[in-house]
């Protein structure tokens, strides 16, 4: 017996309307592309709607992600993202949710390219800890 659930992400990718859209996105392409590689196209779906700076996108990649059968959900920073928006579609997901942000490997382009995203995933880290219920709390040691 193989006791393994079968599994289906969506990732949808993040940024700031300050940001370059399109970096974000392209940025969501290639972790497809590496997923891809070494796993194949089961049990990955990459979604069209990035969330940029507002609550209908949340939404429509939230129905996006639902019409496509997903039933985990990767918020993916390809730069610095929208707090409200990313957490929202963290706390309207009916399962598992991680957030994941773009590193830049080389430090060649970390100006124009717009470098990495961590500064937004700790800001997202923030907002997740103030909007997003746990699903299973344990009591503290006192």
């Amino acid at each position: 017996m193989k006791n393994v659930p079968v599994i289906k992400i969506g990732i949808v990718a993040v940024s700031r309307d300050c940001f370059p859209e399109s970096l974000a996105v392209n940025r969501r392409k290639a972790v497809i592309a590496e997923y891809e590689k070494k796993f194949g196209k089961d049990g990955i779906y990459e979604c069209p709607i990035c969330i940029v700076e507002s609550e209908i996108h949340a939404q429509q990649a939230l129905e996006d992600v639902k019409k496509a059968g997903c039933n985990a959900l990767c918020v993916y920073l390809g730069n610095f993202g929208p707090e409200i928006s990313e957490t929202m579609i963290a706390d309207w997901f009916q399962g598992p949710t991680m957030f994941c942000a773009a590193a830049e490997e080389t430090q060649n382009d970390l100006i124009d390219g717009r470098g990495d995203a961590y500064c937004g995933m700790l800001n997202a880290s923030q907002a997740l800890s103030l909007c997003v219920r746990p699903v299973l709390t344990s009591p503290r040691s006192p």
